[in-house]
């Protein structure tokens, strides 16, 4: 796998492939999908998006447009070889080349939930993220709330670190967060 520098993402980022998906950039097309998918109530426990993030798809494209422009966040949609439809979205976040860890991200269609595919995802994005990007760490965090997920961390040899505030949470209370990591090698 080559060496990517944010210059070299910032003319692209790499398509990813595993042996059910494609990891690509994320479309204008995708964002209607993916919005779906965040405003369904079941994902809305589970992620951190601003709220005003997700008002409509054409303002979550710029949110990722704008991610893609500034490289600390890596976002690929996550595509089904069998369906050829976008099933979640999965990410690098807070990408920081000088102490070399970012933090790991990623949410499925609730249709999609417990079939293996975002352990396949964030699986190609650790190897990724090691390979190419050269990360030392990649962290993720889950809700204690969220045990599926919880075992996606473990399934990619993540392991559990401690617990974290998840900042001013839209939730109006300050929850509580498992951090885990994984180091290369």
């Amino acid at each position: 796998m080559n060496m990517y520098t944010k210059r070299e993402c910032s003319q692209g980022i790499p398509v990813l492939e595993s042996p059910r998906l494609i990891l690509r950039r994320i479309t204008p097309e995708d964002c209607e999908d993916l919005h779906q998918y965040m405003i369904h109530p079941l994902v809305q426990r589970t992620i951190s998006f601003e709220p005003q993030t997700l008002l409509f798809p054409a303002r979550l494209y710029r949110y990722f447009a704008a991610c893609y422009e500034g490289l600390r966040d890596l976002h690929w949609a996550i595509e089904s070889k069998q369906s050829r439809s976008i099933i979640g979205v999965c990410s690098l976040q807070h990408w920081d080349r000088l102490q070399g860890k970012a933090r790991l991200g990623y949410l499925l269609s609730p249709a999609c939930w417990r079939q293996g595919y975002a352990t396949e995802a964030a699986r190609s994005l650790i190897h990724f993220g090691f390979e190419s990007l050269e990360l030392n760490r990649i962290e993720a965090r889950c809700s204690q709330a969220n045990p599926a997920s919880e075992r996606v961390l473990q399934k990619c040899g993540m392991a559990y670190v401690k617990a974290v505030p998840a900042g001013s949470g839209k939730r109006g209370e300050e929850e509580m967060l498992m951090l885990y990591a994984i180091n290369r090698g």
